[in-house]
């Protein structure tokens, strides 16, 4: 069920996706919506809780479209929401991450400069610092998008879903199956070359588990990217390739240099993690790890 429309198309659609209550998606919101609102575009979330959102909070703005799903994983409420999507351009981030307070301009100054470009990405920060493991998770997932980027062989890995955004061509007319932006879509624009990579979009990626819990989420990725591949392979089981793969993609930058040597050990320890995962997905596929994903 979706509440809330705009009587014309946006030139922007912002996607994202929770399955949390309010109000989880409080900070969030805070920064993204007045942009969105400034800019004429909508903000689509997916609410797979049911209650992320207050029926003010759609009185107040709006921009804001809601498509409640309850039970429904994050890539099955980021599916449907870019299915639903009107703008030209569309972007996707998630409920725990803070865009920058030019974030949407960003998007369109790139797109504006780049006509021929098919999907934009930019550098995801990390905002949770206190704890190693948070630094290890954060280096996993998106160490290959640490500033500065030096070197074109960092390409070696799909953007995150945290900071893209895309022309409305790359999507489908009809449904968008669940993972599949994250799974085939961004790696065959990676092949292709259909990414500009524009350092002045930047995304903040706020997400703290605890060890025992980010291990947890590990496992429930790697088994969620292989159980919702249509394929069920993967090139990186071994875990030792697939932390060399992601070591390749850090940063040579001095100013991470020494917490990167202190997280390596859990950076390793959450890569076997990733990999037994992807091992069970592709011999039970999915089970119930993609609704134990944020």
């Amino acid at each position: 069920m979706m509440h809330g429309a705009m009587p014309e198309r946006p030139s922007l659609s912002v996607v994202l996706a929770t399955i949390e209550p309010w109000p989880d998606l409080a900070n969030c919101l805070e920064v993204l919506l007045p942009q969105v609102t400034a800019i004429g575009g909508e903000l689509l979330v997916g609410d797979g809780d049911g209650s992320a959102l207050e029926e003010r909070h759609l009185a107040e703005h709006p921009c804001l479209k809601l498509i409640r799903l309850p039970g429904a994983s994050v890539f099955e409420l980021r599916a449907k929401a870019l299915e639903l999507a009107q703008g030209e351009l569309i972007a996707t981030t998630e409920d725990h991450c803070l865009v920058a307070s030019d974030w949407c301009a960003q998007i369109q100054h790139a797109f504006a400069q780049h006509p021929d470009v098919l999907a934009v990405t930019g550098p995801v920060l990390n905002g949770s610092r206190d704890h190693l493991i948070d630094w290890a998770n954060y280096l996993h997932n998106f160490g290959s998008t640490l500033p500065p980027f030096d070197s074109p062989e960092r390409w070696y890995r799909a953007p995150p879903c945290v900071n893209i955004a895309y022309r409305r061509s790359v999507l489908p007319a009809g449904p968008v199956p669940p993972g599949w932006m994250e799974l085939e879509v961004n790696p065959r624009l990676l092949r292709d070359g259909g990414f500009l990579r524009h350092e002045a979009m930047t995304v903040t990626h706020v997400q703290s588990h605890g060890l025992w819990g980010t291990m947890a989420t590990h496992f429930h990725n790697g088994r969620t990217t292989t159980g919702l591949h249509p394929e069920r392979f993967s090139g990186n089981l071994l875990p030792w390739r697939r932390f060399r793969a992601t070591v390749r993609g850090f940063s040579d930058g001095a100013e991470y240099r020494a917490i990167i040597r202190k997280s390596l050990p859990l950076v390793f320890l959450l890569t076997c993690c990733h990999a037994l995962g992807e091992t069970v997905g592709i011999v039970a596929g999915p089970g119930e790890s993609p609704r134990r994903l944020r």
